[in-house]
């Protein structure tokens, strides 16, 4: 072989080992920068006193507007009712019988409540966190003619995962598709090739617990992760040109930033809590009580679903468990940061579930309190396995 050749060759084999040597370097440099994010962004579950102890003097006559981020199944059509119907401020909204829409207004004739009973799906129907913050202030622009300054306070609730979904399949069931949910980002709508149907015809009613499973298009999975995360930093619904992997850390990580830059959000499991601590937040309370309902559509049918079926839907909705614990214990942080300012004012304001329970409501903020043992590390559950990847 002639020395030229040779030469050719012994580069051609050098260019082809750096080109892998970069490859390699540029995914562990990937994985490198993310690890390094999650783990910095670990030390926020430290949780400072500005983040545990939210307080707003709200003045909705001038800027505030309080923004409802409503999930399915999550609690949030009682919660809205509760905003439109039960809350005691000077100009509450006026709720007329046979109409689904409540006026919400303060003297001005703006509006202080953007959510499903006030101002309706005006974001499209059951709108997440990316489709509001792409269209609250220009809705809001349409609906009192006129464009000023807001001070938006995004709320929200979320539910225990496996509930959750077993409350959207029996919903489904019964013949709900949210069929006109826009599904909006980056100035589109995702296409049917992105997010195909799981069913033929109008509706799925009927479908048995197993088909709905199965589905992987269903939009049931992760549905609050999905939900409160910038869909922006992932594509949309474009599942292509990203590691799925590195795709549901950076959705996970998207959500529960979020979800802490929310000026509230409560558990539909801990009714009492959320009511009270929502009066604490926002110096505003509630003239009716939260109750706890114990006996859902989800909670009849789980005796119903197997162990095997509820480890399936876990899996479908890991990142929903883990954004969910994070939620749990910063929400049960939160209750403990409040529970103890309220003991220790001398002016503690009552509330109105204490006003008609007595102590019943300080057991059961101890309750969530002593749940702590119960919660799994965050940090070890939500990076685990990364370290080992």
């Amino acid at each position: 072989m002639r020395r030229s050749n040779i030469r050719l060759l012994v580069t051609i084999c050098v260019f082809l080992a750096l080109f892998v040597l970069l490859l390699c370097l540029y995914s562990d440099q990937n994985h490198y920068l993310f690890s390094q994010k999650t783990n910095s962004y670990s030390i926020d579950l430290n949780f400072d006193r500005k983040l545990l102890d939210k307080d707003y003097e709200l003045d909705l006559e001038d800027e505030d507007v309080l923004v409802f981020l409503h999930m399915q199944k999550t609690g949030g059509t009682t919660f809205g009712k509760h905003l439109v119907k039960n809350l005691d401020i000077d100009q509450p909204c006026e709720c007329i019988k046979g109409k689904k829409k409540c006026n919400c207004l303060t003297r001005k004739q703006t509006v202080w409540l953007f959510s499903r009973y006030s101002t309706g799906w005006a974001c499209g129907l059951h709108a997440d966190w990316t489709e509001l913050k792409g269209c609250v202030d220009k809705e809001m622009d349409k609906q009192e003619g006129l464009h000023r300054k807001r001070r938006f306070h995004y709320i929200t609730i979320l539910r225990d995962p496996v509930r959750r979904y077993i409350s959207e399949w029996k919903h489904v069931q019964r013949g709900a598709t949210w069929k006109a949910a826009k599904l909006y980002c980056n100035g589109r709508q995702a296409s049917l090739e992105e997010v195909p149907f799981c069913f033929e015809g109008s509706t799925w009613k009927g479908v048995t617990l197993e088909e709905f499973i199965k589905c992987k298009f269903n939009l049931a999975n992760n549905r609050q992760t999905r939900m409160l995360a910038n869909l922006s930093k992932v594509n949309c619904y474009n599942g292509t040109g990203m590691n799925e992997e590195l795709r549901q850390r950076l959705l996970l990580e998207s959500a529960i930033e979020n979800l802490k830059n929310m000026s509230f959000f409560g558990l539909t499991e801990h009714q009492r809590d959320t009511q009270l601590l929502f009066q604490h937040t926002f110096h505003i309370k509630f003239s009716k009580d939260f109750e706890q309902f114990n006996k859902t559509h989800s909670e009849k049918a789980e005796h119903k679903v197997t162990e095997e079926q509820i480890s399936l839907i876990e899996n479908l909705n890991a990142l929903d468990v883990k954004l969910y614990k994070f939620a749990k214990r910063l929400f049960e942080e939160r209750v403990k940061v409040m529970t103890e300012e309220m003991n220790e004012s001398e002016s503690t304001p009552v509330s109105v579930v204490e006003s008609k329970s007595g102590g019943e409501q300080h057991n059961e903020g101890l309750g969530v309190r002593e749940q702590h043992n119960e919660t799994l590390d965050y940090v070890e559950e939500l990076f685990k396995e990364a370290s080992k990847k």
